[in-house]
Order: structure tokens, then C-alpha cells, then sequence
């Protein structure tokens, strides 16, 4: 294997002229899941107050039913990994598509708390199933040269499908149609399960499966015949190694520190607390002293602004700086803005604790976006090896989502207990954490096949 990655080193051709059309067709398709999954976080924020009112609900009620989403998802999650070795990455992300468009109807037009919240879990299982899947897809598919920026675009549309659930929530704020709130999802919905079913296969799956010559001829697709054949080369190689290898679990020694890695940041990503700031932006905003509902979510939109144009800049950087540093500013920075945070959350009401809310929720939001958004995707499904990345993807981000809807759904009421202020200083502590792993465990990836990374390990 030593001989086969030095030739990938001296030999793989970094300016591959990569068709570019299909290349570009494959990124923006996949990242519509990610859009998908943002509309979906960001539909309740506006919606929740209206549907409280009409139907009643309890503060506990409330938090199920925007955990509802992240629940579906890491019911899905763990099982999607499984079914994606058996079917294949496409068949599953149509499936995907076809499930949260269901979804969207059940919840646009449930009448009790109980069909509410069966739609909110059914639009869980359709983005769970496509969050697992697009990173991995995108991983063994999109050429190395960017495959950072490629996985990047689906945090890129999810910031952005955040940003247009706000903005739609603010279009029927004044009717309070929650209604329509979330009938505006099926469109992105429709457009996006169209063009799955013009994805091509992925070429490692079909490797996998012995189907080389349908692998090559999608490797063809985005990369010229000198990079196709390394690529092959490589595979062929890792394939080799792990056939002379007895133990085949998670557990192997060249496994372990990887899929750890990857665990830890995709459980401490969520324990930052960014689904809750960005899911209950508008009830923050409100319990700090605002009376609008209308400013309320223009603040809150504003949240969401910011994070949408920091993951644009993050897109920019992730393939030039590297991941290690932006993850290494990012926790840094987001660990203080939560301090911030908590220290604003324990002043009494007034304009100034406004101010100082905002500016620490939105320098919270640019430091999460210009590297923690981004690079969770990417350590998830750069990390784990061949062998075990379907399912060790799906462990990680089942962990991921369990955490996220644990977080969700009790967090109104331990603002009942110990108020945003210790909520905001408890998320600090554990993005400190995060800074720890990110400084001293997390290699940097930049520009490596995900062959190279593999081998990387196992050296290690």
C-alpha cells in the first residue's frame, strides 16, 4: 500500500480538467438537501407561536414538536447507512426526497397536536436520510481539489434554506398562515427530487460491489484517465490491505482514532447549542424585552443573514486555508460569543441587554459559520475509512441528531430552571472542549484523496 499512495502523492494530477458541467450538476442538486434541512430547522421558529396558540400547546408540547425533526432524522440516520451499502447512495437520497415531500403535507395540513408532530417526524426522516447521505456521497464522488468546497455547499444551502424559512415566516407573520409557512417547503422539495433521479451512482459503491467498469466509467465523469486510473489503483490497494486483514470492525486500530475523531465532533457540534439559538432566535429576542413579534423575527432573520453570508466566505477558504485552522478559530471564537451570551442573558431588561444579545448571538453565528458549520460534514465523511464510512457516518450523525433533539426538546424548560444565562455559559464549556480536540487531534485534510487520509492512519 506504501508504494501505491506514493504514487498517488507524485502522480495525481491536481488541475484535473474534471467535466465541469456535471461536476457543477452533482454539488448543487446535493446541497438542495442541505437547503431542504434548513427550511426544515427554520420553518417551526416562525410557525411554533401560531401553532401554540391554536392548538394549545404545552411548553413540553412545544419542544417535541420542534425536536420532532431532529427525532425522525436519527431514527433515520441509523438505519440509512446500513441500506446504503445494500441499495446504493442514490436510491437512498431519491427516497430521501420523495419522504420530506410527504412530510411537508402531513404537517401543512394536521389539525391536533398529535398528526402534527407524525409530519414533523416524517420531514425528519426524509432530510435524516439525505444528511447522511450527501456527505457521504459527496465524499466519493467530487474530485479532491474541491471536495471541500463540494461538501461545504450543502452547509452552504442549509444556512441558506434557514435564511429562506425565516423569510417566508416573515411573508405570513402578519396572516399568522403557518399553514402556508410550511406548503412553501414543497416547491425546493419537488425541484430537488426531480434532479436526484439524474445523480450518478457512486463510483466507490459500485467498486464495492465489483461493478468496475460502471466505477470507472463514473470516475470518467470527473476526472480526466490518469486521475481515473490512480483512483483505481488506490481503491484496488485498500481493498487488498483490508482482505489481509482478519479483525473488520469499527474496533481495528486503524480505525478507532478516526471514527473517535469524528464522533467527538460531530456530538460536541451540536452541544455548541446552534440549532436551539437559530430554532428559538425569535423567543430570546422576546424574553429579552422585545414586544413585536415582527421584530422579533427580523432580528432572528438577521441571525440566519449572517450565517448564510459567513458560510459563503467559509466556502472561499475551507480548500485554501485548510481545516484545522478554521476549526481552531471557529471554536475559539464561539466559545466566547457564548460567554457574551450568558452574560447579557443575566442582565435585567433593557435596550442595552438587546444590543448586547445581539452582538453576541451574532458573532456566535459568524464564528460557528466560518468553520464548525463546514467542517463537521467534512471530518464525518473525510475521516472514516472505506470499510466502515456508511456506517460509522451513520453513528456519528445519529449521535449528532440524538444530541440536537435532546437539546431542542428540553430547552425551554431548563430555561425554567436555570435561565439562558447558565443555558449559554453551559454551551461555552462545552465548545471549549471542542477547541481542545480541535487543536490537538483533528490532522489536516486539505487536498488529500480520501485514499491518502485512510493511509494516513493506518501509518499513524
Amino acid at each position: 500500500m506504501k508504494d501505491s499512495e506514493a504514487t498517488i502523492e507524485k502522480n495525481y494530477v491536481i488541475k484535473d480538467k474534471n467535466t465541469g458541467l456535471i461536476t457543477f450538476f452533482v454539488i448543487i442538486i446535493s446541497a438542495l438537501a442541505g437547503c431542504l434541512y434548513g427550511l426544515d430547522i427554520g420553518a417551526i421558529s416562525g410557525a411554533l407561536g401560531f401553532i401554540t396558540k391554536e392548538m394549545h400547546l404545552s411548553a413540553g408540547q412545544q419542544g417535541m414538536i420542534v425536536g420532532a425533526v431532529l427525532g425522525g432524522g436519527s431514527i433515520a440516520i441509523l438505519i440509512t447507512g446500513i441500506l446504503a451499502d445494500i441499495f446504493g447512495r442514490k436510491k437512498m437520497i431519491v427516497l430521501s426526497a420523495i419522504i420530506f415531500i410527504v412530510g411537508v403535507f402531513m404537517t401543512s395540513y394536521s389539525t391536533d397536536y398529535n398528526t402534527l408532530l407524525y409530519g414533523r417526524l416524517v420531514m425528519g426522516t426524509g432530510v435524516g436520510i439525505s444528511a447522511i447521505l450527501i456527505p457521504l456521497y459527496l465524499s466519493e464522488t467530487a474530485p479532491a481539489k474541491i471536495r471541500g468546497r463540494a461538501i461545504s455547499c450543502y452547509q452552504l444551502f442549509l444556512t441558506g434554506g434557514i435564511l429562506l424559512a425565516y423569510v417566508i415566516d416573515m411573508a405570513f407573520t402578519k396572516s399568522g398562515n403557518w399553514r402556508g409557512m410550511f406548503e412553501s417547503l414543497a416547491v425546493p422539495g419537488l425541484l430537488f427530487a426531480i434532479g436526484t433521479f439524474f445523480l450518478p451512482e457512486s463510483p466507490t459503491w459500485c467498486f464495492t460491489k465489483n461493478q468496475i467498469d460502471r466505477s470507472k466509467n463514473i470516475l470518467r465523469k470527473f476526472h480526466n484517465e490518469t486521475n481515473m486510473e490512480l483512483i483505481m489503483a488506490s481503491m484496488v490497494a485498500l481493498k487488498k490491505e483490508n482482505a489481509e486483514e482478519e479483525n473488520k470492525t469499527i474496533f481495528k486500530k486503524a480505525y478507532v482514532i478516526p471514527f473517535l475523531i469524528a464522533f467527538s465532533i460531530a456530538c460536541l457540534t451540536q452541544m455548541t447549542g446552534v440549532n436551539c439559538i437559530l430554532q428559538y432566535a425569535p423567543t430570546i429576542f422576546e424574553k429579552a424585552g422585545s414586544q413585536s413579534k415582527l421584530i422579533t423575527m427580523i432580528l432572528g432573520t438577521g441571525v440566519t443573514l449572517i450565517n448564510f453570508l459567513i458560510t459563503i466566505l467559509a466556502l472561499t477558504l475551507i480548500d485554501k486555508v485548510g481545516r484545522k485552522p478554521l476549526l481552531v478559530l471557529s471554536t475559539a471564537g464561539s466559545a466566547i460569543s457564548l460567554i457574551v451570551l450568558g452574560i447579557a442573558a443575566s442582565m435585567a431588561v433593557s435596550d442595552f441587554k438587546t444590543v448586547l444579545l445581539t452582538l453576541g448571538m451574532f458573532g456566535f453565528i459568524f464564528a460557528y459559520g466560518v468553520g464548525i458549520g463546514v467542517i463537521v460534514w467534512l471530518a464525518m465523511s473525510e475521516l472514516l475509512p472505506t470499510a466502515i464510512r456508511s456506517k460509522g457516518l451513520a453513528i456519528c450523525l445519529f449521535a449528532n441528531s440524538m444530541v440536537s433533539t435532546v437539546l431542542a426538546a428540553v430547552f425551554m424548560t431548563l430555561e425554567k430552571s436555570i435561565g439562558f444565562s447558565g443555558i449559554f455559559f453551559l454551551l461555552a464549556g462545552f465548545t471549549v472542549v471542542y477547541f481542545i480536540i480541535a487543536v490537538f487531534f483533528l490532522p489536516e485534510t486539505k487536498g488529500k484523496t480520501i485514499e491518502q487520509i485512510e493511509e494516513y492512519f493506518r501509518k499513524k
